[in-house]
């Protein structure tokens, strides 16, 4: 039987380490559910984001099983949404951006940009064909348009500090919506700044010429607008932004290679602020070449991300002061197989902590396997030399005692190990949480570790403690009689506990029985778990067993009393007779009364006797001192 059981647990623990891995790979498997997220847009619906459209209407994000919504930055009620904030705050899963992406990131946003789809910025600064400007330095006696918090004016700024000049010396103006072409033939300003050339689309049906410069012409580098999600989301599901970012650049790759088609399609699918669907159309035809030559295709692989380039942004954002935290580059760009190789390597590692865990387990089912199987052969040695020695009937009881006193210890064994068991399994819980959100340091380890000991130390002494009490002594000695009784007590705690029965010593005294002491403590137990199953068939409200312990003359007195009412009148001389119990004979044998007057009064020449009281039973046993045989105060009181 123990056999089958063992191999049971082994089973077990094999099939724990299976499931383990089973539910690692698992995450690893794709929702068949379209995944649906919001995509958040810096301007209103035009070419500018004619690679997301492109992906929606060709069913690109469909075939990665992906339900999109594109937004508009514009409200209902005219506001304008920044995509930064969007994502960051939640309400959004993915957006386009640039610059800001760096700014926000320094206020702790956490944003990681998965594609530069503009390799350079779409900012320039205009003016009017007859300007005199010659150099950087000719802004300082010009007009020039800035206004404060502008993400335009940033590379404005950044131009100025390239050459040397400070950008304070430029004068901020309050000016509310777009710079444009009237800014200049009003002469309200000689320089304005515009994204994406838009100014020059009205500036060539008025024939009025322009000029500009362009940061890139003073070494200012930057990206334009490149795709971006939170650094949780590409963490937590790299998968989804990867097959967002694949089906967005097929999009893209579309769109340019079909300008008109998109041009055309775009003012009729969505509405536009443009009256005239004609104009909206040339406006995107126009915007559309801007783009070509922005993204630098098909020269360049779309989304293409330079970490270096992004590395210089933050320096000169960190000049002008808008930023003050180092760059983490590793979070800053999306990286699918390096996060997917750091995924890999992590649960590589909670498998090895997990079975680690199972072999701990698995060891200690061994020792404890071992330390029962030697158990049980030394009880079975011990009663099968019983049974061959005593053929008579008295001897075939005393057996039967003892198992039954055996399953009961057992019992109580599997109640003291309940809890060191609950504990070990939250130590190694606690171990696979603090692995998996990288709290786990040496020093938790080694105290997980120490406390996992402790709790088989405790589970070892119990497996002591059942050994010494089945196992029968030999020669009389002197044993402590509190101490006896305490180790009862210990192996019965759970129980106890569990059906709130107090246990009060009211009287001690240390002084030493003699005899076989593990004989007196499983008297004891009897006596003991009689009290228990008493109490527990009473409504008496505070169970308690009160245990008096003291010497008279050469005997040593143990009175244990319960309070679970009297033993009555009609079987009253019948409590020590053999096989007699009150209880369903499934759950009594009889024996447990008639095996403790045995031991108490054959083989440790005491005495036992009981008495009612007042609230129930009070059992009285009586062991000699050394020295003392039976016909010589065995009997006092």
């Amino acid at each position: 039987m123990t056999k089958v059981k063992f191999r049971s647990l082994g089973a077990f623990i094999l099939v724990f380490i299976i499931i383990c891995n089973a539910n690692l790979c698992k995450a690893e498997a794709k929702d068949k559910d379209k995944d649906k997220v919001v995509l958040q847009l810096r301007w209103d619906h035009q070419f500018q984001f004619a690679g997301y459209y492109s992906a929606l209407w060709q069913g690109y994000y469909e075939e990665e099983d992906i339900d999109v919504e594109i937004r508009s930055a514009f409200t209902d009620d005219g506001q304008i949404l920044q995509s930064t904030d969007e994502v960051g705050e939640g309400r959004a899963d993915f957006g386009v951006g640039a610059v800001d992406i760096l700014i926000k990131n320094d206020k702790n946003f956490d944003l990681s940009i998965i594609a530069s789809i503009f390799q350079r910025s779409a900012v320039e600064f205009f003016m009017k064909e007859e300007t005199q400007f010659n150099s950087i330095v000719d802004l300082l006696d010009l007009k020039t348009a800035r206004r404060d918090n502008d993400l335009l004016d940033i590379e404005l700024q950044a131009m100025l500090i390239a050459e040397g000049l400070n950008p304070n010396q430029l004068k901020l103006y309050k000016h509310n919506g777009n710079f444009t072409l009237d800014d200049l033939t009003s002469e309200r300003f000689d320089i304005v700044p515009v994204y994406l050339s838009s100014i020059l689309y009205y500036s060539q049906k008025k024939g009025i010429n322009l000029k500009s410069i362009k940061p890139i012409d003073y070494g200012i580098d930057f990206y334009g607008d490149s795709l971006f999600t939170t650094v949780q989301l590409a963490n937590n599901n790299p998968e989804l932004v990867e097959r967002f970012k694949r089906a967005s650049l097929k999009g893209w790759e579309y769109a340019l290679e079909n300008t008109d088609e998109i041009a055309k399609r775009i003012p009729t699918s969505f509405e536009s602020t443009d009256e005239n669907i004609k104009d909206a159309i040339e406006k995107n035809r126009f915007q559309s070449k801007k783009i070509l030559d922005l993204t630098f295709y098909p020269v360049v692989q779309i989304g293409n991300i330079n970490a270096h380039r992004w590395k210089t942004t933050h320096e000169y954002l960190y000049k002008l002061g808008m930023v003050s935290n180092d760059i983490i580059l590793d979070q800053l760009i999306f990286d699918y197989d390096e996060i997917i190789m750091k995924e890999s390597k992590r649960k590589e590692k909670i498998l090895k902590i997990l079975t680690f865990a199972s072999l701990i387990i698995l060891v200690l089912i061994l020792l404890i396997h071992i330390t029962v199987k030697s158990t049980m052969n030394q009880l079975e040695k011990s009663f099968q030399k019983e049974i061959e020695e005593n053929k008579k009937k008295e001897g075939i009881i005393i057996y039967q005692a003892r198992m039954a006193a055996m399953g009961e210890m057992i019992a109580n064994i599997a109640h003291q190990w309940r809890q060191p068991l609950n504990n070990l399994g939250l130590v190694l819980t606690n171990i696979e949480d603090e692995f998996i959100y990288e709290e786990l340091t040496k020093d938790s380890l080694s105290c997980a570790i120490e406390k996992s000991r402790k709790l088989i130390n405790k589970m070892s002494e119990t497996i002591d403690d059942f050994r010494y009490f089945s196992n029968p002594k030999q020669n009389k000695k002197e044993f402590c009689v509190y101490n006896s009784i305490i180790s009862v007590i210990d192996l019965m705690e759970e129980k106890l506990r569990l059906n709130n029965i107090k246990v009060l010593f009211y009287g001690i005294t240390t002084a030493k029985g003699y005899g076989y002491g593990n004989q007196y403590s499983q008297a004891i137990f009897n006596i003991i778990a009689n009290c228990i199953d008493v109490l527990l068939n009473t409504n008496v409200q505070s169970r308690q067993i009160l245990i008096n312990i003291y010497r008279s003359k050469n005997m040593i007195i143990t009175e244990i009393e319960d309070n679970g009412g009297g033993i009555s009148e009609d079987i009253k001389d019948k409590i020590f007779d053999v096989y007699f119990t009150t209880k369903d004979k499934s759950d009594g044998t009889g024996l447990g009364l008639y095996m403790t007057k045995i031991i108490i009064e054959n083989n440790l020449q005491g005495d036992i006797s009981w008495e009612n009281t007042d609230k129930g039973v009070k059992m009285i046993v009586k062991v000699p001192c050394k020295g003392v045989d039976r016909n010589d105060g065995a009997r006092e009181k």
